[in-house]
């Protein structure tokens, strides 16, 4: 057999967010992409996952919203 070469698990972070910031059926939802200096971008990056859950838990202990590591 021949060796496996090192693997990195990439995901992606993402941050769900309400305009008024009271979630309702009405209303919108506001989609945040970061990237892996922990700043917004405008397209879903690929990061390392180790990273992302890190960035993923300072976000949440923020309050801005419901964070998710996909």
């Amino acid at each position: 057999m021949g060796s496996i070469p090192p693997r990195c698990e990439i995901r992606r972070l993402l941050l769900h967010a309400y305009a008024d910031g009271i979630k309702g059926a009405e209303q919108e939802r506001i989609r945040v992409y970061y990237g892996r200096r922990g700043r917004p971008v405008k397209k879903p990056r690929f990061i390392p996952a180790e990273l992302a859950h890190q960035l993923a838990r300072k976000l949440a202990a923020r309050g801005l919203g419901t964070v998710s590591v996909l």
